[in-house]
């Protein structure tokens, strides 16, 4: 059938006694969806007034549209580093945690 719980979490990398262990696929793709729900969920207001722009401007919302897209890319930008700067201290942090066990 499926892999097993255990199966899933068990990484050839890294020794089954340690506390530590590497995100699976799925952990990883739960992660990426929560840090896109916070994403739009803080920048509400700039998505909010690029889509009504963009509704009242058919035609001209690439000019007309132009600093409320850049303001809502900014914001979801801003987001999705803060988070992937802390992944990679995460990342970071688990490989020298690695090393001192070896």
């Amino acid at each position: 059938m499926g892999k097993t719980q255990e199966e899933t979490m068990n990484n050839p990398f890294i020794p089954k006694d340690s506390e530590l262990h590497a995100l699976t696929r799925a952990e990883e793709e739960n992660c990426y969806k929560d840090m896109k729900a916070k994403a739009l969920e803080a920048c509400q207001l700039p998505i909010k007034d690029f889509v009504t722009c963009s509704k009242e401007h058919n035609v001209t919302v690439m000019w007309t549209c132009r600093t409320k897209l850049k303001a809502m890319n900014n914001c979801l930008n801003e987001r999705y580093a803060a988070i992937l700067n802390c992944l990679a201290l995460y990342i970071y942090w688990l490989e020298i945690e690695l090393h001192k066990k070896n």
